[in-house]
């Protein structure tokens, strides 16, 4: 039985890493980490840096969001209910034209020509963060999921899987551990992990001891309703 956590390694260059590390200590825009529940010290300790707010850090963003969709692609591709067990997928056959719903049976021929194209219409990309862990200070020790409500807007409800890039080698502590899985991950550079978000996945960011940890994070989201089906009608006023 999977345990849906996998690992891509290289899948983003040592050039690449090494030169954004730079770039983040150099950031005038670090904050102080935040948990779900805002700034809480005793649950995590990071610097983040918010890439979406800030216009000078776009080429990176491409190059994360390239890498991102190709991992991607291949994860969906292994794991493919989680587009058919959400969605009753009705799609054109790529060689007949005609409409044909989408079934485990028919996925290796229909879905997987359309597979770029069902995950940007179905599924988007987050925000991306990145975050430094300090030596013997920093982690992210909570047992934690990525799932939950929230006020206004609820996006963290509609999170489908959490990933992260570990952008250098951390050879004592820092690793990302599953607690269901019984599963620790040490920070390799330039490797990718993807897993689910629910509570099934809760886990936790160890304290790093030999060096500090920089990591790039984020998540795989459901389209927003209105878009995947239209805005509901407007109620008439007098």
């Amino acid at each position: 039985m999977t345990d849906f956590i996998r690992v891509y390694d290289n899948a983003l260059s040592a050039e690449f890493c090494n030169k954004f590390m730079q770039t983040f200590d150099e950031s005038p825009h670090l904050a102080q980490g935040q948990t779900s529940g805002g700034v809480d010290l005793s649950k995590k300790v990071s610097q983040d840096l918010y890439l979406n707010n800030h216009p000078e850090y776009q080429s990176q963003l491409r190059e994360i969001e390239q890498a991102t969709s190709k991992y991607l692609f291949e994860y969906i591709e292994e794991h493919y209910f989680m587009m058919l067990g959400a969605f009753g997928l009705n799609v054109y056959h790529p060689q007949t034209g005609q409409p044909v719903n989408l079934t485990m049976d028919n996925f290796e021929e229909i879905g997987k020509p359309q597979l770029p194209i069902l995950t940007q219409q179905l599924f988007r990309l987050g925000p991306i963060q990145a975050q430094k862990y300090p030596v013997n200070k920093g982690g992210y020790p909570y047992w934690h999921s990525e799932v939950y409500p929230q006020l206004h807007h609820n996006e963290a409800l509609h999170r489908v899987l959490l990933f992260m890039f570990y952008l250098n080698d951390v050879e004592d502590g820092g690793e990302t551990e599953f607690f269901y899985q019984n599963k620790k991950l040490a920070p390799k550079q330039g490797s990718m992990v993807i897993a689910p978000s629910y509570f099934t996945h809760t886990h936790r960011g160890n304290m790093p001891l030999s060096n500090d940890k920089y990591i790039l994070t984020s998540w795989v989201l459901f389209q927003r309703a209105e878009r995947l089906y239209g805005a509901p009608p407007q109620n008439a006023t007098a």
